[in-house]
């Protein structure tokens, strides 16, 4: 089910960054190329990372289903491991696309990206209450995108005041909680699809959505609040261990 929330949460996402590419490419509407455009600038860092960063997780998992068998090369999943295992290198490393994501992607053109991602956000989560299942998602995701809002001006407090060295120490955890709270956004929008489509057909497959969404929002989502304990703190554990001390 880790698997499933993951792999198929990751490629939802890079679908949606795909969308956005076509729609750009067929916009007539310059003012609305220009918003779509600053909207996929601002995702491009958690498409590229949060996938990569996953995506071994769930072949980590796939493994460890197998055991030993697994471990060899009589399954393919420890050539799928292998492969992956690239991805948060080869997309310009974690640690990279976190850096530039707090400390320009989420600023750029007066942080309207951001301001048209909640919008988005906003409308899924509308689309979503009328089905009673969705509504505790509805309200946890709510919750998430007011504490993505509070962590980040938080953070463009630290920047303006203490310097990038502080502010960015820990930018990796800020990716995953701006990742996350994306993520979490694509599944509960899978989910509104599933639940309509539940309403024609019994199929195991829309369940298997709300299923996957739902273990994504009670497993997954709630870490976003350690996270942003970690960044609003500015907590400088890290910051300040010095070599000798290895």
């Amino acid at each position: 089910l880790a698997q499933k929330s993951y792999s198929e949460g990751a490629v939802a996402l890079c679908l949606y960054a795909n969308r956005l590419i076509d729609e750009i490419e067929t916009c007539a509407d310059e003012t609305e190329k220009t918003s779509l455009n600053e909207l996929l600038d601002l995702i491009t860092p958690i498409v590229k990372s949060w996938p990569s960063e996953f995506g071994p997780k769930a072949n980590s998992f796939a493994i460890q289903v197998l055991g030993g068998a697994g471990y060899i090369r009589e399954y393919p999943v420890e050539q799928c491991y292998r492969d992956n295992r690239l991805n948060p290198i080869h997309e310009g490393t974690h640690g990279i696309q976190a850096l530039d994501l707090l400390g320009r992607k989420v600023w750029q053109a007066n942080s309207k990206g951001l301001l048209k991602l909640a919008t988005e956000i906003q409308n899924t989560i509308e689309s979503a209450k009328p089905f009673p299942e969705l509504e505790a998602y509805c309200l946890q995701l709510e919750k998430a995108l007011t504490l993505l809002d509070k962590t980040t001006r938080d953070m463009g407090k630290q920047l303006a005041e203490k310097g990038p060295d502080v502010a960015l120490a820990n930018a990796s955890q800020y990716l995953s909680l701006f990742g996350h709270v994306v993520v979490a956004w694509i599944w509960l929008w899978q989910a509104c699809a599933a639940a309509k489509g539940l309403q024609q057909t019994d199929s195991a497959f829309y369940k298997g959505k709300l299923q996957a969404c739902r273990f994504f929002y009670r497993w997954e989502l709630p870490k976003i609040q350690h996270w942003s304990n970690l960044l609003v703190s500015a907590d400088d554990t890290c910051r300040m261990m010095h070599n000798d001390y290895f």
